[in-house]
């Protein structure tokens, strides 16, 4: 399976998404990768609250197991293209 990273765009007006861009370029998929893992850990990290900890925690492991099957580094030797 090879991911494709999509852009979409609201269209309020007409109530639907839509599809601006698609790629599958491999560094442009670790790119995005890398950042929503980095989103998720800043999130995690700054909560507070004992239950958001928790969740936020889960969908941390959750995103990079997902992720790295979806989009594996380069040097795995893994890479799609």
């Amino acid at each position: 399976m090879v991911a494709s990273l999509v852009l979409q765009y609201p269209d309020w007006q007409s109530g639907k998404i839509r599809l601006l861009a698609t790629t599958k370029d491999p560094k442009a998929l670790r790119a995005f990768r890398d950042a929503v893992i980095q989103e998720a850990k800043l999130l995690s990290l700054s909560a507070e609250d004992p239950i958001l900890i928790v969740e936020y925690g889960e969908e941390l492991r959750k995103l990079e197991r997902l992720l790295s099957l979806l989009i594996p580094d380069e040097e795995n030797g893994r890479e799609h293209d």
